[in-house]
């Protein structure tokens, strides 16, 4: 990601699942069919915060980004006895499906709520000199600047940089060209220099 490389992917930290939690996992998913309830119940404990962490990024109030959590526990249990991981690890498949349930999970709420502004153009983008970003960034600074960016702009880069997602696929699942996705990327990163100069300081190159 270059000078805005935050530090993490879906694969990092948001996604770890220890050793322990890593045994349980592995118990669930290698049965089939339906899940108990008593594994419903496990599977929440363990993913419920990394899945606030991905809703946090796209839904400002903590509240609806519990809801959104909430009813993408419902989706996933649903959908259980059709997942099928592949590879090796399905640990870290389960994780991503997850994942993909919650950010859909999120849009479509966001569409709802009328929030998804209408497409831009190229001739809309400003030019803004490029700002290091400090390495030791927390993850709360960094939701802190994604929740200053205009809703469509958070989306997409939430989607492209965090969640390894391409410009077609994105407006496949936005409903925009993908050329307007590319410029959300470019005006997410210009205003999260903007912002970043605005609460912690940065420099100019150039």
């Amino acid at each position: 990601m270059g000078d805005y490389d935050f530090g993490f992917k879906q694969t990092g930290q948001l996604l770890y699942v220890d050793g322990r939690e890593d045994e349980r996992l592995a118990d669930i998913l290698s049965g089939q069919g339906s899940l108990t309830a008593q594994q419903e119940e496990q599977l929440y404990r363990l993913y419920w915060g990394r899945l606030m962490g991905v809703a946090k990024r796209y839904m400002v109030d903590r509240e609806t980004a519990r809801e959104v959590v909430n009813d993408s526990f419902v989706k996933a249990f649903d959908r259980f006895p059709g997942f099928r991981g592949e590879g090796p690890d399905k640990s870290t498949a389960f994780s991503a499906w997850l994942v993909r349930i919650t950010v859909n999970t999120a849009i479509d709420r966001l569409r709802v709520q009328r929030t998804m502004p209408e497409t831009t153009s190229l001739d809309q983008l400003e030019n803004h000199p490029a700002v290091k970003m400090d390495d030791g960034l927390q993850v709360n600074d960094i939701l802190r600047l994604l929740e200053g960016l205009p809703v469509m702009h958070r989306i997409v880069f939430n989607l492209y940089e965090l969640e390894g997602y391409r410009h077609d696929e994105i407006a496949e699942l936005l409903q925009i060209p993908a050329s307007s996705s590319r410029v959300y990327l470019t005006k997410a990163k210009q205003g999260l220099r903007a912002l970043y100069i605005k609460y912690f300081g940065g420099r100019h190159d150039g």
